[in-house]
């Protein structure tokens, strides 16, 4: 007898010999094929060595060895081997691990099977799943090492006896307990509705498949089989001689790589293998970012098993669909590879949405009628699942769709050129008519956050391949995203998607394109990075001078929010200029009642406040807020924002009482209005705790204060001035209340970050100085402050 390794696919039938005493196996995948010729018919003990079949054909996992030890699934392994150990006793004899593709599966399964073997005294069968006649194959196999006579499997192999009745009959009567596993099990009808399924026992029957829903094996236990953890991952790379790289660059590539075990092992072979120049991890991210086919180039030399080529392994399962009849599968992962690897609300693909757009004149054609069927299709092999998305506090969850980044990754590289343009303008007009404001099927503004990566992705992906339609599309529902996201206060997310626009118009000296520009500043500006905003304003105001002349609306507007970054920045009297400027410009060109006009007025008065010009600025205060009220009404926005300033001019005047009135009218309007968390509100909030401070009501003042900073700690960060500012107005307050110890350390610790964020000679850091000072903050403590901002 011989014995010789097939090639990575084998896909043809070693004939029988002529004189009919060989049998006829057909293999696929990895699988070992043994000559034999058979010279008696005895029934052999089991697991005797015959010449007709080599036990190693099922004994030994017929697959690639392992890249590196199996990492994580620790919960997984104990739980398999536990019942392996005792299989008479296991509540079920079955089980299925089921996942992505490249998810790990059969490094499972090849890892259980290699401790169960050594460890828990049971024989080890492996029997490649991947189509009936290897399966078929395989299974006799299995009849034959556990004691069938080869004239039952002759018989059974030529349909004169029940073949599954066969196996099983020796599986039942197997002298020692077994481990059967059935790898790479995707295709159910392999199992003729469960025939070849069944319990013993005297075993365990683990299966593999990218079929975690099938029919077949919803009676065993499920064990569903997701990415690596972070760490897990990086211990991949390492076991690939990736050792030389830190771990903050370790752990970049495995999130770069979505923690996907297979793209794992693939990066971390090829950066293992590069003998005559190194390659380093930032060199390889900046190659695969142009280059997604570059992680196959990590796979053996001539290696053909496609289950190991990651741009590849997704294929099978879209081959296995369009077999099954549901060829509209690959469109549909195609359309979603447009969008981002986020969870993706499953409105977007509403059947009459798809209908509106050319996707069915897509190749393969996807009509709304057969999304449903397309979707169910990718989640049967794991190539997409479908989660709820949490939609924040007291919401709906929105059951949404989600892939994992590299398949998206890869699909999107290998889309048929003459399909790109319709894919991407199919997917803008899907959005479009969910996210547009003048369409029937808006969605709620409060889970507006769950398409803003999609957005982004979709524009990145249009103007990368010069859409054009796509682009100016997209584009559109990232300036409506981005604007809504600022009025409700989300400014990371509006910064995000004012970016996004900006990156795509840059150059351009459009009045649409020095709008993005504009909003990118209003948008730094409020969170808190006032340098950059003046440098952007001030390049704008410039540009939309030149283009627009400089008493168009958007010039004036340009000139308010250069104002209020100076404020920011505490540069009073430059801000009094813009600000003057831009009110009396949109007074001239939009009325005294418009709402912009009032917005400026009241701005302009806090900067004439904030230099000490008491009289004048409450003049101007009080005229304002009488104007908007009579013109917008008392809950208007800017009315709100009227009266907040001159709550703030009264306080500077000392005038405490009437300070309090309309501090408190503001709080309750802005409550009311833009809601009990919107930036607006917490200033409002911040405004009455320091007035309330002021008359002394401590305890109330210190209430509100606390509210403040933990608002703005969550939202905007501990080192946002908005949060520097309340936690120096907390400290006092602190003061206030007898709490002298908490408030020393708070102002001494703020003082440090003042320093380094905002300058020594902001007005911020010098209140604070000031604040450590009354705080009682001994001199060796501010000379540590000092060192500590020294050494930051």
């Amino acid at each position: 007898m011989t014995e010789r390794f097939s090639t990575p696919r084998v896909d043809h039938v070693l004939r029988a010999v002529a004189d009919g005493s060989s049998s006829v196996y057909q293999a696929g995948g990895n699988q070992v094929i043994v000559d034999y010729t058979v010279q008696q018919y005895e029934r052999p003990s089991p697991g005797a060595r015959l010449p007709w079949a080599s036990p190693e054909s099922v004994r030994t996992p017929m697959v690639s060895p392992l890249s590196s030890p199996l990492r994580d699934r620790h919960g997984l392994r104990g739980e398999l081997l536990r019942a392996i150990r005792d299989p008479a006793t296991a509540t079920n004899g079955l089980h299925v691990v089921h996942g992505m593709p490249g998810s790990g599966k059969t490094a499972l399964a090849q890892t259980v099977f290699d401790e169960a073997v050594a460890g828990c005294g049971v024989v080890g069968l492996w029997v490649n799943a991947c189509d009936e006649p290897t399966f078929r194959s395989g299974m006799l196999a299995v009849a034959h090492d556990r004691g069938a006579a080869q004239q039952e499997v002759d018989a059974a192999r030529e349909g004169r006896r029940a073949d599954a009745d066969l196996v099983w009959h020796y599986l039942d009567r197997s002298p020692e307990p077994w481990l059967l596993v059935l790898d790479n099990a995707d295709d159910p009808a392999v199992f003729r509705h469960g025939a070849w399924l069944r319990s013993s026992r005297r075993g365990i029957v683990l299966i593999t498949t990218r079929r975690g829903d099938a029919a077949e094996w919803r009676r065993g236990a499920p064990h569903p089989l997701d990415v690596l953890d972070v760490p897990y991952a990086v211990d991949v790379l390492r076991d690939l001689a990736v050792s030389a790289e830190d771990t903050a660059k370790l752990e970049l590539l495995a999130l770069r790589l979505g923690c996907h075990p297979l793209a794992l092992s693939l990066a971390g072979a090829y950066l293992g293998r590069q003998l005559l120049e190194a390659v380093s991890v930032d060199e390889y991210l900046r190659r695969l970012d142009s280059d997604p086919s570059l992680l196959d180039r990590g796979a053996a030399p001539g290696e053909q098993e496609l289950r190991r080529l990651i741009t590849s392994t997704w294929q099978i399962s879209l081959d296995a669909l369009a077999e099954q009849g549901v060829p509209e599968s690959t469109t549909l992962l195609r359309l979603l590879s447009c969008f981002a690897s986020a969870p993706l609300p499953v409105g977007v693909l509403a059947p009459a949405g798809i209908d509106q757009t050319e996707l069915p004149h897509a190749a393969p054609p996807l009509t709304g009628d057969h999304a449903n069927r397309a979707l169910e299709g990718l989640m049967s092999h794991s190539l997409v699942a479908v989660p709820d998305a949490k939609a924040g506090a007291g919401r709906t969850d929105v059951r949404c769709v989600q892939a994992h980044p590299l398949l998206l990754e890869t699909v999107a590289s290998r889309m048929p050129v003459d399909q790109r343009v319709l894919l991407l303008e199919s997917a803008a007009g899907l959005l479009c008519r969910l996210l547009s404001t003048d369409s029937d099927h808006f969605v709620d503004t409060r889970t507006l956050r769950l398409f803003t990566p999609h957005t982004s992705a979709l524009l990145g992906h249009a103007a990368a391949h010069r859409a054009e339609a796509a682009t100016e599309a997209a584009l559109s529902i990232v300036r409506d995203l981005r604007d809504q996201s600022y009025e409700r206060g989300d400014y990371p997310t509006a910064r995000t998607l004012a970016d996004d626009a900006a990156r795509v118009t840059d150059g351009r000296m459009s009045a649409e394109a020095l709008t993005d520009r504009h909003e990118q500043g209003r948008i730094l500006a409020a969170l808190g990075h006032f340098d950059e905003a003046v440098t952007v304003h001030e390049a704008t105001l410039q540009a939309r001078e030149s283009v627009l002349g400089p008493d168009h609306p958007d010039t004036l507007a340009s000139a308010h929010a250069l104002g209020i970054a100076l404020y920011g920045l505490g540069r009073w009297a430059e801000d009094e200029q813009y600000m003057r400027r831009a009110a009396e410009g949109r007074t001239a060109v939009l009325g005294a009642a418009d709402p912009d006009t009032i917005d400026s007025r009241g701005r302009l008065a806090e900067a004439i406040g904030q230099q000490q010009r008491w009289t004048e600025a409450r003049q101007l205060a009080a005229e304002n807020l009488a104007v908007s009220e009579q013109a917008l009404g008392n809950d208007h926005p800017h009315t709100l924002l009227s009266r907040i300033a001159l709550a703030w001019v009264l306080a500077g005047t000392g005038e405490w009482d009437e300070a309090a009135v309309h501090t408190r009218a503001t709080l309750e309007g802005s409550e009311r209005v833009l809601g009990r968390d919107h930036p607006r509100t917490l200033a409002a909030r911040q405004r009455l705790a320091d007035v309330l401070s002021r008359l002394g009501q401590w305890p109330e003042a210190l209430e509100a204060a606390r509210s403040v900073r933990a608002a703005r700690q969550q939202v905007l960060g501990p080192e946002h001035p908005h949060t520097l500012s309340v936690e120096i107005l907390l400290s006092r307050i602190l003061r206030g209340n007898g709490h002298v110890d908490e408030a020393r350390e708070l102002a001494a610790d703020r003082l440090v970050v003042c320093t380094r964020v905002l300058g020594d000679d902001h007005p911020d850091t010098l209140a604070c100085r000031t604040e450590c000072e009354a705080a009682g903050v001994t001199p060796v403590q501010r000379r540590t402050v000092d060192q500590e901002d020294g050494e930051s």
